[in-house]
C-alpha cells in the first residue's frame, strides 16, 4: 500500500472511531440522565418503601439506584455532595438544623408520612406523672429532635421554655420550668430505643419503636399533632423543579407504595401517609 493511501485509511479509521467514542459517550449522558441515585435509611420501612418505589420509578421510564445507610449525616452529606439526587430519611426541622451547621443547600421535594413520635416506658409507667421526681428521659442530641420531646412535657405541664425559643434550636438551656426536676439525657437518635431500658422514659417515633419490638400503641404520651412533622424526600435545591423530582413524587404518591408502607407494619397504622 502507497503512502498515501495508507495515510487516508488511518484517517478514516481515526474518524470511525471518534464517532464510536463520541456515540458511546452520549449513550451514557443519556443513560444517566435515566438513573435517579437514591439514599435510603436502613429502617424496614424505608428499605420496604423504597424497593417499591423503584418499581414505580422503572414503569415511568427510569431507574432508581438505591443505597440503604444509618447515619443521618452521611444520608445527607450524599445529596449535598451531588453523588445521590435525594434522600429519605428525615423530616424539615431536622434538614434545616444540618443546612444551619453545615451550610448545606438541601430542600424539601415533597412529603411522604408523619411518623409519630412520643415518649415511651419499659418501666410500666402509665401517665407522665407516674414518673418519680428526677427521672431520667433520653431524648436526641439534635436540637430538631430535641424541641419535639419538650413540646411533650410542655403540653403535659411538665416542662416550659423560655419565651420565643424557636423550634429548631430548643435545647436545656432554655428550660425555666421544670417542677419534677426531670433529667435528660442526649443520645445520638440512632441510640435512643437501647437506652431506653437504662432510664425511666424516652422519646422514640413509632417507626423506631415498632422496629426494637416495641409495640407503638403503648405510649407513655404522643407528640401534640400541631408539632408533628412530616417525613420528606430532601434533594439539593436547585433540584426542587427537576423531571427526576417529578418522577419520584409520582412514584411515590401510589397505592403500591402507601400498601408497602403498611404492610412493613402487618396492617398496624404505625405512619400516616401523605397522600
Amino acid at each position: 500500500m502507497k503512502k498515501n493511501q495508507f495515510l487516508g485509511v488511518l484517517a478514516i479509521l481515526m474518524l470511525l472511531s471518534s464517532s464510536a467514542c463520541s456515540k458511546k459517550k452520549a449513550d451514557t449522558a443519556a443513560d444517566d440522565d435515566k438513573v435517579i441515585k437514591f439514599a435510603s435509611c436502613n429502617l424496614k420501612a424505608y428499605e420496604d418503601s423504597t424497593k417499591v418505589l423503584a418499581e414505580e420509578v422503572g414503569k415511568l421510564g427510569f431507574k432508581l439506584d438505591y443505597i440503604f445507610l444509618a447515619d443521618n449525616t452521611q444520608l445527607n452529606e450524599a445529596v449535598e455532595r451531588g453523588e445521590y439526587f435525594a434522600n429519605y430519611h428525615q423530616h424539615t426541622p431536622y434538614m434545616n438544623e444540618f443546612n444551619r451547621e453545615h451550610k448545606a443547600h438541601l430542600a424539601a421535594a415533597f412529603k411522604v408520612f408523619t411518623d409519630r413520635s412520643g415518649l415511651y416506658t419499659a418501666k410500666g409507667y402509665k401517665t407522665l406523672n407516674d414518673l418519680p421526681d428526677g427521672a431520667t428521659i433520653v431524648i436526641p442530641a439534635d436540637a430538631g429532635n430535641n424541641f419535639r420531646a419538650f413540646t411533650i412535657l410542655i403540653d403535659d405541664g411538665l416542662l416550659k421554655l423560655k419565651d420565643g425559643t424557636s423550634e429548631e434550636g430548643a435545647s436545656q438551656a432554655d428550660i425555666i420550668y421544670n417542677p419534677k426536676n426531670l433529667k435528660f439525657i442526649e443520645v445520638d437518635y440512632t441510640m435512643l430505643s437501647r437506652t431506653l431500658e437504662d432510664a425511666d422514659a424516652g422519646f422514640l417515633y413509632a417507626t423506631v419503636a415498632y422496629d426494637s419490638g416495641i409495640d407503638p400503641s403503648k405510649i407513655l404520651a404522643a407528640e401534640p399533632e400541631r408539632f408533628q412533622a412530616a417525613d420528606i424526600i430532601a434533594v439539593r435545591e436547585e433540584n426542587l423543579n427537576s423531571e427526576k423530582t417529578a418522577i419520584l413524587k409520582k412514584a411515590f404518591y401510589t397505592d403500591a407504595v402507601k400498601k408497602s408502607l403498611r404492610d412493613s407494619f402487618v396492617g398496624i397504622e404505625v405512619l400516616i401517609p401523605e397522600w
